[in-house]
């Protein structure tokens, strides 16, 4: 995820302290469809999200937060539908650090706060965005553990010289550490969250950053801050032995992406994680 821009903290919030399920129902019966966890609610439950079950497709209508109940009919519709969302991250306490690749790695708590502003339409048939709607749900907000770590200073250097897409290209490491971690700690891509930005509050600087994506966290990033260098170099090969040009979804394209995958840069990204597995500063491919 991109790093959001401030919004007024007087907006309502949903604090998530224990695990919630939320229900969806059928409108016209009242059967129970789906149970879906309070992390992926308001991806997967928002009105007019189109819900797969069971092979047919439905179309919610309406999400009450009180009840943590979602109403739906069963529709064909010629289009499914994709959330867009905002992330940020707050450092609470920095647990540990270390030096790796020449850069600072940080493993800490850090308060996450999401929030899901609107939906897509896209055709089945060309993917094309055939509809965008705004929602007005509020944010939800849990406190969670992280790791974040600094990009090599001779390569921000040379990114602010080359005018590279220093954003572009931390979002792409992101997404692709993500999709490697599973390798390394036992969990699926969808327990994790990201973060990253060319300029964190918290820390005056570039930074990514990779949370877990339950309240409290399960363990995850802490494993990952172990083996960071080993994460780096198998996140790097990922990205450097695919053969697409500009990135697809096998390296740094993730299906979870709430800024639609924009904006992406795998040439940057390479040059990233060569500078964090190497010592000398590299070309940007």
């Amino acid at each position: 995820g991109v790093a959001a821009p401030p919004y007024p903290a007087a907006q309502v919030n949903i604090r998530s302290t224990s695990s919630h399920t939320y229900t969806l129902v059928e409108e016209e019966t009242g059967v129970i469809l789906e149970m879906v966890e309070e992390a992926a609610s308001f991806y997967q439950l928002h009105p007019g999200a189109v819900y797969l079950h069971m092979g047919t497709s439905y179309l919610v209508r309406s999400l009450d937060l009180d009840s943590r109940t979602a109403s739906a009919v069963p529709i064909d519709l010629p289009y499914y539908t994709q959330t867009k969302d905002v992330t940020d991250i707050r450092v609470v306490t920095t647990r540990a650090s270390k030096n790796a690749g020449g850069v600072g790695v940080h493993l800490g708590d850090v308060e996450v706060t999401n929030m899901v502003l609107g939906f897509r339409k896209r055709s089945h048939l060309t993917e094309a965005v055939i509809g965008e709607e705004r929602l007005n749900l509020p944010p939800r907000r849990f406190n969670t553990v992280a790791i974040w770590f600094d990009i090599p200073q001779p390569l921000l250097k040379r990114i602010n010289q080359e005018g590279w897409d220093l954003a572009g290209g931390l979002h792409a490491a992101e997404h692709a550490a993500i999709g490697m971690l599973p390798l390394f700690a036992l969990c699926d891509r969808n327990d994790i969250g990201g973060v990253s930005t060319p300029f964190h509050p918290d820390t005056g600087r570039p930074q990514v950053f990779i949370y877990d994506g339950h309240p409290g966290g399960v363990g995850i990033t802490e494993h990952g801050y172990s083996v960071i260098e080993e994460w780096w170099r198998a996140t790097l090969r990922a990205i450097a032995e695919c053969r697409c040009s500009e990135g697809c979804p096998t390296c740094i394209q993730s299906p979870k992406c709430g800024n639609n995958n924009h904006p992406l840069d795998k040439g940057v990204a390479i040059a990233i994680l060569r500078a964090l597995t190497t010592s000398s500063t590299p070309d940007r491919l």
